[in-house]
């Protein structure tokens, strides 16, 4: 599945953020939001994680369960 580092849109953002001048970065596994930070190293950085399958392991806590 693609992973994909995006600048957070304004309007998904609270007026003081703007106002603030605050950046923020999405991370996005396909069409769902996986992760929003304020530095885009960091934002890069989990995108890495989620590439390489290091978080393979943790895919029982976030499934639905059957």
């Amino acid at each position: 599945m693609e992973v994909i580092v995006k600048e957070r849109t304004e309007d998904h953002m609270s007026h003081d953020a703007i106002s603030a001048g605050v950046t923020m970065w999405e991370v996005l596994q396909g069409d769902v939001l996986v992760g929003v930070y304020h530095r885009e190293s960091d934002a890069i950085a989990y995108k890495s994680l989620l590439e390489s399958g290091a978080l393979s392991h943790l895919d029982h806590v976030t499934s639905p369960q059957k």
